[in-house]
């Protein structure tokens, strides 16, 4: 089992605490929690201590809850550490108060510490068809055998405070995946710049397992993600400074605005911009072409190149090559798959 900073995992021991909010406890609740080995202490509370996979007993917990309908008496903690806090107050960073998300998150940290978390690659293509690189996607595979996708592993991370993790371990299994697949072109990665404060830290393993399989640092693409409504223009421009002066690549995700497109290129100067799925299936309409058309001048204009995601048509494609896009990505060419299904596909 990989070794991991998950604090909802790694502790030898957790305590599930129940606090009355009128400081008694509703009648129906007490005995349903004293079977389980719940036990009242000198704050008021009712305790139990468990062993790292505190989820089993939690739910349990919070089934009885649900049947004694009393959810809104009462309020939940769970606590990391072998001993239980003196006081509801002293609980400070250790604690989550109503564990629920915390709980029904817990699924991708297990999936870390399994290895269960895999990368997808779907092609990104030039208007002559040919493939110009690849993006790489997060899945999981659950215990059952199921694929969960990328958008509910982001959630999760984010309930569980684990976005940081998950996204450098991503870096290394995109490059890892990509490299043993020995695909050529360029490779996109998300990247969350939002929360990144020391990029050399936050990019250490990306580069050392770029530079181990030999893949060149320029034909990495960081994919920054919600640039659309990005919060800090300046440490935006930090950090995609920094990056390239590593010599990766830069693309901005999620495009749409003529505006915000205005102020990235003049600001950043993208290597790439990666046009909305959304507007990019409204493209039949002809309002929208105007739009586009004046995305795709802007960042021309300051050397980059247009991307589009979510082409899912030959209308759409077409509409967009004569717009002035220059790359494509969707449905239409592949969705996101295992690299054995791309390999497949290619015919390596």
């Amino acid at each position: 089992m990989k070794q991991f900073n998950l604090p909802w995992h790694q502790s030898t021991h957790y305590w599930i605490s129940i606090y009355p909010k009128d400081k008694i406890f509703p009648p129906a609740l007490v005995p349903l929690i004293e079977q389980i080995g719940m036990h009242r202490q000198s704050d008021g509370s009712m305790a139990i201590r468990t062993e790292r996979k505190w989820k089993l007993v939690w739910d349990v917990i919070e089934g009885n809850i649900r049947q004694a309908d009393v959810a809104n008496a009462v309020e939940v903690m769970v606590t990391a550490g072998e001993m239980i806090p003196a006081t509801k107050a002293a609980c400070d960073g250790k604690t989550v108060v109503n564990p629920a998300e915390i709980a029904g998150s817990m699924w991708v940290g297990d999936a870390l510490l399994d290895d269960r978390i895999m990368c997808y690659l779907q092609p990104v293509m030039t208007a002559k068809g040919q493939v110009f690189g690849y993006e790489s996607f997060a899945r999981v595979r659950r215990t059952d055998g199921t694929v969960t996708a990328g958008y509910e592993i982001v959630n999760a991370s984010k309930a569980l405070g684990i976005e940081h993790t998950i996204d450098r371990h991503l870096h290394v299994q995109a490059i890892t995946t990509f490299a043993s697949s020995e695909f050529n072109g360029f490779l996109f990665v998300n990247f969350f710049p939002g929360f990144i404060h020391r990029p050399n830290i936050y990019l250490e393993g990306l580069s050392e397992t770029a530079k181990r399989f030999g893949v060149l640092s320029k034909h990495i693409v960081l994919d920054f993600t919600k640039s659309e409504t990005p919060h800090d223009l300046k440490h935006i421009k930090n950090v995609a400074e920094y990056s390239r002066s590593c010599g990766y690549s830069i693309a901005f995700d999620d495009i749409t605005s003529v505006e915000v497109t205005r102020k990235l290129v003049h600001e950043v100067r993208p290597d790439f911009v990666k046009i909305d799925m959304n507007l990019v299936q409204q493209i039949v309409d002809p309002k929208r072409h105007e739009q586009v058309r004046t995305i795709v001048g802007l960042v021309h204009d300051s050397g980059g190149t247009v991307i589009a995601e979510g082409v899912e048509s030959v209308e759409i494609y077409e509409i967009l090559k004569l717009l002035g896009v220059d790359l494509f990505q969707g449905y239409l060419f592949s969705p996101p798959v295992p690299v054995e299904a791309m390999l497949k596909k290619s015919g390596s």
